[in-house]
This record gives structure tokens, C-alpha cells and sequence, in this order.
């Protein structure tokens, strides 16, 4: 069973839709748009959700793209990370990798909300590292 966790957030106008998670059992809640926007072919937009959101010390919130926009239109996402302190509008930077201009209409349901737990690294600098089978580097591992 998952860990519950509440996220307080306030709308800013009246075309904010609340985050809702769809299904039990689903990992993440979806983001709506609040304007009708759109992004032109090979390009990107910050689509505005009119929300903002409370996230509980030691989390943090990661927009995803939604699945069946990037199979069927290309759509993606960009620059995901909300910090626990960030107090601002949510705003969803999404890329349109197609050829096709892409519309989007208020209340489309245009990416989703992730809410994990983070930990702070505390980075030490080593004249040494400890080998693994992955010290080959990047792309070492080949395709197949």
C-alpha cells in the first residue's frame, strides 16, 4: 500500500482544476491546463495550471509527461522539479516534438503530479571511487 501524504494547494482563478488522482493504485495525480494555448510544431510553451502547491518538508513534486499524449501527438515535458519551498504558480513546460501544431483547451488534462520523498546529498570529494562493472562509463553497455 502506498504512503499517503497531504498536499495542500490553492487555486488561483476559477480555470484551475483541482490535481486529482484518477484511479487508486495510480502513482501520480494529473495537472490541467487553465488557458487555451497553442504549441507550434518542433516547439514549446509553459502551459499555466493556475495552481499552487503546499509540499510537506522532505518532499518534493515531479511533473511527468502523460503517457498518451507522447505516443499519439508527441508532447513531452520539460524542467519537472518542484522544490518543497517553491510557493508559486505550477506552470508545465511541454515540448512538441511532432510536426503538427498541438491545441490545448482549458481543463485538457496535460501532464502528471509525482509526489516523493528526497534526501539532501552531502557531496565529498575523493581521489579515489570504488570500481563497479559500470566504471567503463557512459554507454559502455552497449544496445544489446
Amino acid at each position: 500500500m502506498p504512503e499517503r501524504v497531504q498536499i495542500r494547494y490553492k487555486r488561483l482563478s476559477d480555470k484551475a482544476t483541482p490535481p486529482r488522482v484518477m484511479q487508486e493504485g495510480d502513482a501520480a495525480a494529473d495537472l490541467c491546463s487553465s488557458a487555451d494555448l497553442v504549441i507550434p510544431a518542433r516547439g514549446r510553451a509553459v502551459v499555466p495550471t493556475d495552481l499552487v502547491i503546499e509540499l510537506p518538508p522532505g518532499f518534493k513534486g515531479r511533473i511527468y509527461p502523460r503517457s498518451g499524449l507522447a505516443a499519439k501527438h508527441g508532447i513531452d515535458v520539460g524542467a519537472g522539479l518542484i522544490d518543497e519551498a517553491y510557493r508559486g504558480p505550477v506552470g508545465v513546460l511541454l515540448f512538441n516534438h511532432s510536426d503538427e501544431d498541438f491545441a490545448v483547451r482549458t481543463g485538457d488534462r496535460i501532464a502528471q503530479l509525482g509526489v516523493e520523498r528526497y534526501a539532501h546529498p552531502d557531496f565529498v570529494e575523493a581521489a579515489d571511487l570504488t570500481e563497479t562493472a559500470r566504471s567503463a562509463g557512459w554507454g559502455s553497455t552497449g544496445v544489446r
